[in-house]
C-alpha cells in the first residue's frame, strides 16, 4: 500500500483557492528568473512527453557531433514526501521572493496533513 500515490479529497473551495493560488503565483515565480527553462512540470506546453524529446534530441545531437553522451537518470515520483518542507519554504522566500500571506498560506498547505490508501476494506496507517 506503500505505493500508491494518495488521491487529494479536496473540497470544491480548497480547488479553487488552489487555481486562484497557481494564477497568481506562477508569473511572479517566472519573472524571478529562478525558474529552470527546462522545468516540464507546471509549464504550460511542456509534459513528460516534450521532456523525452529534449533528451533524445540532445543524444542524437551529441552523437552526430561524435560526443561521448552520459545520461543519469533519477526516480523522483515522491520527492515531496521526502524532503523537508522548511527546505521548500526558504527556496520560496529566498529564491523566488515568496513572502507574507503567500508564504504562510503555503506553509499552511502542506503542514499537519495526513494521509492514507484505502483499497476495499483495507487501509493504510495515516501518514
Amino acid at each position: 500500500m506503500t505505493n500508491y500515490s494518495p488521491i487529494t479529497n479536496l473540497s470544491k473551495m480548497s480547488k479553487i483557492l488552489k487555481k486562484l493560488a497557481i494564477r497568481r503565483l506562477t508569473p511572479h515565480v517566472m519573472s524571478t528568473g529562478n525558474f529552470n527553462e527546462f522545468q516540464s512540470a507546471y509549464s504550460a506546453g511542456h509534459s513528460t512527453e516534450t521532456a523525452l524529446l529534449k533528451i533524445a534530441n540532445d543524444i542524437v545531437t551529441s552523437a552526430c557531433n561524435q560526443l561521448t553522451t552520459v545520461l543519469l537518470s533519477l526516480d523522483l515520483l515522491a520527492v515531496f514526501d521526502t524532503i523537508d518542507h522548511s527546505i521548500l519554504y526558504d527556496l520560496a522566500s529566498q529564491d523566488f521572493g515568496i513572502r507574507g500571506t503567500a508564504l504562510r498560506w503555503l506553509q499552511s498547505f502542506v503542514t499537519g496533513r495526513k494521509q492514507y490508501v484505502a483499497v476495499g476494506p483495507a487501509q493504510s496507517a495515516p501518514d
